[in-house]
């Protein structure tokens, strides 16, 4: 199971929300290089950059800080990625397919 999983559910509607460094102004392009390459053109659609996460309103917020950016401000549930509760993507999505 890996993150394709969300991408191609009928369950999830999913979206990439991140915060890059406004002290690096490439990496908000390097960012929307990167969703492209790895999940395709059409999902860039669902690309969110902002700096502040809290401002996103969903069920579940997949993120590998729980501070700092807003995080600890989400109105849904984080869960923190490759920590001990959510090594891997596949830990991830059990707990979402779980708690759905």
């Amino acid at each position: 199971m890996s993150v394709n999983f969300l991408i191609n559910s009928d369950v999830y509607d999913p979206y990439i929300l991140t915060a890059p460094s406004i002290k690096k102004p490439l990496c908000y392009t390097e960012k929307r290089i990167w969703v492209e390459n790895y999940f395709g053109l059409e999902f860039v659609n669902k690309l969110i950059i902002s700096p502040n996460k809290s401002l996103l309103k969903g069920d579940f917020l997949i993120d590998d800080n729980i501070e700092g950016k807003g995080q600890e401000d989400f109105e849904g549930e984080v869960l923190q990625f490759g920590r001990e509760l959510y090594p891997t993507w596949e830990s991830s999505l059990l707990y979402l397919d779980k708690n759905s």
